[in-house]
């Protein structure tokens, strides 16, 4: 190939990569005004912040594409613009592995948020409560080691604070990451329901199953239990209420998951 056929190549090329490249910001503005109208209809009852971090993880968890492929890539570049635009300046993560919760929080929310590792959960959870845009990445309540953080959201200083995802979405039985941020939570994302309240006698599987609902636990601190059911209740559904006066002392809401295939304990 001569000199003067190489250069008339390389201008085609760069001339066609910038018309692709066009063509993509194009589509990312489109895209983002999408996500705009989708998170303003979402935040109607929820916080804006929780709810587009719910419904993100959602949306990916029912996706039927290749989770290794070009799905988790497209994810992981849209993820952070979303993030943005919805408020999250501040990630503060926890765990007892602190090299593996951090590259975790990383793999979430990409490189260009700012990001701190408090060895204390408790100040990673305050960070959240007092620091505007702050999210938590916590180690799941399961695991061990993960230092049973989560009865830290019974005390009415956290009262605020939901979990609202689990990573990784897909791939393994049990996640290793709990996403925390402040609440509420309104219905229209997520497919199950995170509960805690006293339960000295270990009724709550009863109760609950007199309400035709599944229980499944994820732990237990003294009289505390934090389960889930497989349904999305509003914080004041009517079935609360009735496990409540059947005995649930302090039942509440304390957050929503997307769609996973949990094995519980």
């Amino acid at each position: 190939m001569s000199d003067d056929n190489h250069t008339v190549s390389l201008e085609m090329l760069r001339a066609h990569l910038a018309a692709m490249e066009s063509n993509v910001e194009q589509a990312l503005q489109k895209r983002r005004q999408a996500a705009r109208n989708l998170r303003a209809v979402l935040a109607a009852n929820s916080e804006p912040l929780a709810i587009s971090i719910l419904s993100s993880l959602d949306g990916l968890s029912a996706s039927d594409g290749d989770f290794k492929g070009g799905l988790l890539q497209r994810w992981a570049a849209e993820f952070p613009d979303d993030m943005d635009l919805c408020g999250l300046r501040k990630v503060s993560v926890s765990g007892s592995e602190p090299l593996r919760i951090w590259d975790q929080a990383r793999a979430i929310f990409g490189h260009a948020v700012s990001m701190s590792f408090d060895a204390d959960h408790r100040e990673a959870l305050t960070a959240c409560i007092d620091q505007p845009g702050c999210v938590g990445v916590l180690g799941w309540m399961t695991l061990a080691g993960s230092g049973q953080w989560w009865p830290i959201l019974n005390e009415t200083r956290y009262h605020d604070l939901r979990i609202v995802g689990a990573w990784p979405v897909k791939g393994s039985d049990t996640p290793y990451a709990a996403i925390i941020a402040r609440g509420p939570l309104g219905t229209e994302a997520g497919t199950s329901t995170i509960l805690m309240a006293h339960d000295d006698h270990h009724k709550v599987s009863r109760i609950f199953s007199d309400l035709e609902l599944d229980v499944r636990e994820f732990g237990r601190a003294r009289s505390l239990v934090l389960f889930e059911v497989q349904v999305r209740m509003s914080e004041n559904d009517p079935r609360l209420k009735a496990a409540k006066l059947a005995g649930l002392d302090g039942l509440r809401v304390v957050g929503a998951l997307p769609a996973y295939p949990r094995s519980g304990k």
